[in-house]
């Protein structure tokens, strides 16, 4: 019974997560991108690309938080200790890295090839790129550690 209510709160947490990311993503986003194409009217032709590549982005944590309902889930079926959640762990480091990577991208292109300076801004991006990655390193760690459990477990259920 406990593992159903752990699996409960781990599931709420993840919609307030999911509404959080999908508000940011889908409507500060466009406003933020509007905002940047009215202060800087040389840029409009920037608007959609950068607003489908800031969408990619989000993309890659919708992706990271199916993995981690489907994880919470198997924990209500107390099934915490399974290949599934190891693989699916592994998936979510992988997107969570994705992430990371177009946020460091985000930084570094507009300076690169439009030789212009985002000013603060990128502090803010390169701190959600600090972010992701040690967050997808966590994920990667727990996914090995939970692939050990899972093949001691998988021992100890063939001797008993």
């Amino acid at each position: 019974m406990e593992h159903r209510k752990v699996s409960g709160l781990l599931i709420a947490a993840g919609i307030v997560a999911f509404l959080g990311g999908a508000s940011l993503f889908l409507l500060y986003a466009p406003l933020a991108a509007n905002e940047c194409r009215t202060a800087y009217p040389e840029l409009a032709h920037l608007f959609w690309p950068g607003l489908i590549y800031v969408w990619l982005i989000g993309l890659c944590y919708c992706a990271a938080m199916v993995e981690y309902f489907r994880v919470s889930a198997r924990i209500g079926q107390d099934r915490s200790f399974c290949a599934e959640n190891a693989k699916s762990l592994r998936r979510i480091a992988l997107f969570l890295g994705a992430a990371c990577v177009l946020w460091a991208l985000l930084v570094f292109l507009p300076g690169l090839i439009l030789r212009i300076s985002i000013g603060p801004v990128f502090l803010v991006f390169l701190l959600a790129a600090a972010a992701s990655a040690a967050m997808g390193i966590l994920a990667w760690a727990l996914g090995r550690l939970l692939d050990r459990a899972t093949k001691y477990k998988e021992e100890n259920d063939l001797t008993v």
